[in-house]
């Protein structure tokens, strides 16, 4: 570390960020967003397909569901939600059991919104 200047000013601004309040959660939270650069593209698309009626949009949110990025994961069930498609249910029962709890509770509330969906079409 001590050779490369560029890890050296990472670990300098690092630990000078301990000092300023809140500042090193906003530093993680930026860290956690740029690790993987593709994750927020791939869930601001999961939100595009959100009013697409194709029904091929429904079948590519419900593939991005099990994605490995929870931010993927809750983009793509937001998205599904908001399609008020109750069909989709049964494909994304398998997301109650995601490891991440915030994960499943999205699932958990895309399904409730669903089957209310479908309560008031008489399904």
């Amino acid at each position: 570390m001590l050779s490369d200047p560029r890890k050296m000013a990472q670990f300098g601004f690092e630990q000078g960020i301990g000092f300023v309040p809140f500042a090193g959660l906003g530093y993680g939270i930026f860290k956690k967003l740029t690790k993987d650069d593709s994750s927020p593209v791939r869930a601001a698309a999961a939100i595009t397909l959100a009013k697409d009626p194709d029904p091929k949009s429904g079948d590519a949110l419900v593939v991005a569901v099990p994605d490995k990025s929870s931010i993927v994961r809750a983009a793509a069930l937001d998205a599904i939600a908001q399609r008020n498609d109750p069909q989709l249910i049964v494909r994304i029962m398998r997301a109650l059991n995601d490891d991440k709890p915030e994960s499943q509770y999205t699932a958990a509330a895309t399904i409730y919104r669903l089957s209310k969906t479908q309560e008031s079409r008489g399904n």
